[in-house]
């Protein structure tokens, strides 16, 4: 078992209320091996990120099917400040970049996720307004902008 990722707790609490609210993800996991895609610098191809993975396959009861044939996809990266989304092709890739969810940020309330995601699963309009912050994230902020640092440390 690898151990805990700094983003961990969070993601953990989200996916808690996902389940809570019927909206287990058919996948879920976390990662700090993906190359940071959002840098500019002379780390663009050699720094990583965190970054979680939540899916919603076709068996999904809470998918709708006719509008996302194969599901969708949640996406959380760090250093990117919202969350993302896209639908998934049949062979569970992404059918185009993920989009991002402006109105949700990256340590929004579990409960707002919740919301945004049972929208984006049935088709229907996105909540209105910015989700709140969710306060219990601020000692995993502090864990995930340390390991920034240290992934960028020279």
């Amino acid at each position: 078992m690898s151990p805990p990722l700094p983003h961990d707790p969070y993601i953990q609490a989200v996916v808690d209320a996902l389940t809570a609210a019927g909206l287990e993800p058919s996948e879920a996991y976390t990662s700090d091996s993906e190359l940071d895609r959002y840098r500019d610098d002379d780390l663009f191809g050699i720094a990583c990120m965190l970054d979680a993975y939540l899916a919603w396959t076709d068996d999904h009861p809470a998918v709708d099917t006719r509008r996302h044939p194969y599901g969708i996809a949640l996406i959380w990266d760090h250093p990117a400040e919202h969350w993302q989304w896209a639908a998934r092709k049949h062979n569970g890739h992404l059918v185009q970049d993920p989009e991002f969810l402006p109105k949700l940020g990256r340590y929004s309330d579990p409960a707002a996720v919740v919301t945004t995601v049972r929208a984006l699963l049935t088709g229907e309009p996105l909540p209105e307004g910015h989700a709140p912050y969710w306060h219990p994230a601020d000692g995993v902020r502090s864990a995930v902008d340390a390991w920034a640092e240290a992934e960028t440390a020279g």
